[in-house]
């Protein structure tokens, strides 16, 4: 999976033909936005003030530098080293300076990257770094973190953004390499903060960014403030959501140093993430990836508007494939599997999803609100949208509005596969709307809209997006994910207990998944489980409800037997909602020999 963003080390190993490890050097120089005991400074900085974890506990620079260096040999076999003076705030005095030339001269460094502040670059400091930037790359991280003055004043940063603004402008001017960091979260601030920032340090000559979710730590006057006044933290899914945003806004040429920042288990506070830092990673560009997202399509908007339809969606690993009925549906080569039966996708839509949902009587008895999860080739909705049009015809004859409306609300992750159907798909004689022009819509606008019918579509993990939408809204729920064994992320209990609370009480969920974990999943999760009939292989789906009149073919006996009695019956469970396909099945694995050994026993 290509990366939608430019990685610094990839820029740095164009630029310098290798990866260059940094060697965090702590010169124990202080902040001066500290007072001389060491309390005051901002308000989310530690006492630690950044060190570096892995050097923690030596106590000269030397001791330091072997440690950090050897941590690198030999856990990522580096070759190039960059030096990096990380903990507190840099600052340049004449009785400083020889500490960084010592430093350099001690060892063959190929760069030097030096966090500081704006307020410590005094005519002085730029006259240094001029004249260190003549023996070796200089690199200034200049702590920014937002371009809001109310914000910098409520965490007691101790500088404007005017500071910032100038130090950037300075910097550049003097040809040395300037690389900001930006927090997102910070008290007070909302996505359209974080965009301002965003947008105002794209126009600016900066080299590089580097991005933190906001850490609320053990000693630091924010856990203080927490401690009065919980204050909001971003979770895994939703900082990616303004992290993807924030990335999209800076210009393409322009490195991501990193996505996140790191804390020690024992001084974090919030927020407690359960996804690890690789797995972060992954999502992130796994979900710019499938929504055709990528560094630098908001800084020019304009360019990218520009991108056709067929160079947006050309690395969707998708193969047409003509189904028994006439339409196509597509096999991916990630999942390995089709999206519908062979024996037709027109044909499972109808007879899985709307015949059984009894979508024609619901709306000849009133409005319908529908959840499409796996929206795919859109065929489900596309469907349920060509029967609302058919049963308002004789009120579009005389030009009257149709008594009752159907509101779609789908979610799917992969943008790619509705731009593919919006060009392969075939608008049938018996359509009472052309097709390929609604996923057209849904695919450029995410939404779709008649005088009797809309189909809005949110882009997303599903386990993400179904906490966006309104509890107890949803009257059907189309549940048409992948096998259990390639997408199980959304046949577990957690994820049916999601769906359960967004349906209103005389709802029903239908899905062609027979399998006996996702039905011992659906009872777990409090609904009441029937089938429907076969349609395109020998069993029928699943139909789960919350009223006992809904289900019309009760489950049988004996895989009742098997759901409580045997080890099948173990469902497939996410906790957190946020385990990959291999973690679920892994557990579930684990528990069904769990089980086994206790019946031995």
């Amino acid at each position: 999976m290509s990366t939608p963003f430019l990685q610094y080390k990839d820029y740095l190993i164009e630029r310098h033909g290798e990866a260059l490890y940094r060697v965090p050097i702590d010169f124990n120089f202080g902040c001066p936005n500290r007072e001389s005991d060491g309390s005051g400074g901002c308000t989310f900085c530690n006492v630690r003030g950044s060190k570096a974890v892995q050097t923690t506990g030596k106590d000269s620079v030397e001791e330091q530098m072997a440690e950090a260096i050897r941590f690198a040999r030999d856990r990522y076999g580096a070759k190039k080293y960059m030096a990096y003076i990380q903990a507190f705030s840099a600052t340049f005095g004449e009785s400083q300076q020889p500490m960084y030339l010592d430093l350099l001269d001690a060892f063959d460094f190929t760069a030097v990257s030096i966090g500081t502040r704006p307020d410590c670059l005094t005519p002085q400091a730029y006259d240094f770094l001029v004249e260190l930037n003549k023996h070796i790359e200089v690199w200034v991280e200049l702590g920014v973190q937002t371009v809001h003055d109310r914000t910098l004043e409520r965490i007691n940063r101790g500088h404007d953004w005017a500071s910032s603004a100038t130090a950037i402008k300075k910097l550049h001017e003097l040809g040395i390499k300037v690389a900001v960091h930006a927090i997102l979260g910070l008290p007070g601030e909302t996505a359209k903060d974080f965009q301002q920032t965003a947008d105002t340090l794209a126009a600016l000559p900066i080299d590089a960014i580097k991005i933190h979710n906001l850490h609320i730590e053990k000693g630091t006057t924010l856990a203080l403030e927490h401690a009065l006044t919980p204050l909001p933290v971003l979770m895994e899914h939703d900082f990616a959501e303004h992290l993807m945003d924030f990335i999209r806004r800076m210009p393409p040429h322009i490195p991501i140093m990193r996505l996140t920042t790191d804390t020690l288990d024992a001084e974090l506070i919030a927020p407690k993430w359960n996804m690890a830092k690789g797995q972060f990673r992954d999502y992130v560009v796994q979900q710019m990836v499938c929504r055709e997202w990528k560094q630098g399509d908001l800084f020019n908007v304009e360019e990218a508007s520009c991108l056709f339809m067929e160079e947006r969606c050309a690395d969707a690993a998708l193969k047409t494939v003509e189904t028994t009925d006439g339409s196509i549906t597509f096999w991916n080569e990630d999942y390995k599997e089709h999206y519908h039966t062979p024996a037709g996708a027109r044909l499972e839509a109808m007879e899985k999803y709307i015949v059984p949902g009894r979508l024609k009587e619901r709306l000849a008895e009133g409005n319908v609100e529908l959840l499409d999860v796996c929206f795919g080739l859109g065929y489900n909705s596309l469907c349920a949208l060509n029967l609302t049009r058919l049963a308002a015809e004789p009120f579009w004859r005389d030009d009257r509005s149709p008594s009752s409306t159907l509101s779609i609300t789908a979610l799917e992750m992969d943008r790619r596969v509705v731009g593919a159907a919006a060009k392969k798909i075939q608008t049938q004689d018996t359509d009472t709307f052309d097709w390929k022009q609604a996923l057209s819509g849904l695919y450029s606008n995410h939404s779709y809209l008649t005088p009797h019918a809309s189909c809005l579509l949110h882009w997303g993990d599903a386990r993400y997006t179904i906490t966006r939408v309104a509890p107890n809204a949803f009257d059907l729920v189309f549940l048409d994910a992948f096998s259990t064994q390639r997408n199980s992320e959304l046949w577990t209990v957690d994820f049916f207990r999601k769906l359960k609370a967004v349906m209103k009480p005389d709802a029903v969920l239908l899905t062609y998944c027979a399998a006996i974990p996702v039905r011992a999943g659906l009872l777990e999760a409090g609904f009441l489980v029937g089938e429907t009939d076969p349609v395109g292989r020998k069993r029928g789906g699943t139909i789960a409800a919350l009223r006992a009149e809904d289900i019309q073919i009760p489950l049988p006996d004996h895989e009742l037997e098997m759901i409580h009695k045997t080890t099948r019956g173990l469902p497939y469970h996410d906790p957190y909602g946020v385990w990959t396909n291999k973690e679920i099945l892994r557990d579930r694995q684990e528990r069904i020999l769990q089980a086994k050994a206790s019946f031995k026993a």
